[in-house]
């Protein structure tokens, strides 16, 4: 079994989504290929790609005030995030391999929830944009660190 695949078994249990495109032990699918694909179902990822992320990944979103590691705390950062972010509207803005780094650029346009988002001071209600850059570094078939920056621009108050 390989790396990513040993990681999903000792943390969690979870196996790859069904299509045979994606699933991590097709060794014709390298690690950064599979997240490529992956990234275009963003309320799937926390799921579909939780086999990617390392024991000891790292997780940053500095806008907010977050640093998070180790793998079942960054899952349920991802977990929570694509919760709140269901109803969003996403948009990929670029996407690109450098080496072993992924960039993932897009912007997001959302209602803000009604639980908020810790570290992100905009009211219930308030139409609001993301615009994100997700920068996910690899080492040994497996994402060792995970890079947000983000800006966060309100577009209307809320009633």
């Amino acid at each position: 079994m390989g790396d990513a695949a040993a990681a999903r078994d000792a943390d969690t249990g979870e196996s790859a989504p069904d299509s045979p495109h994606l699933m991590q032990d097709d060794p014709t699918i390298d690690p950064i290929s599979r997240a490529l694909q992956l990234l275009d179902r963003p309320a799937q990822w926390p799921h579909a790609a939780a086999w990617l992320y390392g024991a000891e990944v790292r997780w940053r979103a500095p806008a907010r005030g977050l640093f998070i590691e180790g793998r079942s705390l960054v899952l349920a950062q991802l977990r929570d995030d694509a919760r709140r972010f269901s109803a969003a509207e996403y948009f990929t803005l670029r996407r690109a391999v450098a080496g072993d780094r992924v960039i993932d650029e897009s912007a997001l346009n959302l209602i803000f929830p009604h639980d908020g988002i810790p570290g992100v001071a905009l009211n219930v209600g308030d139409r609001v944009e993301l615009k994100r850059t997700r920068l996910l570094s690899f080492a040994g078939g497996l994402i060792i660190d995970e890079l947000n920056l983000e800006a966060w621009t309100l577009l209307r108050r809320g009633s």
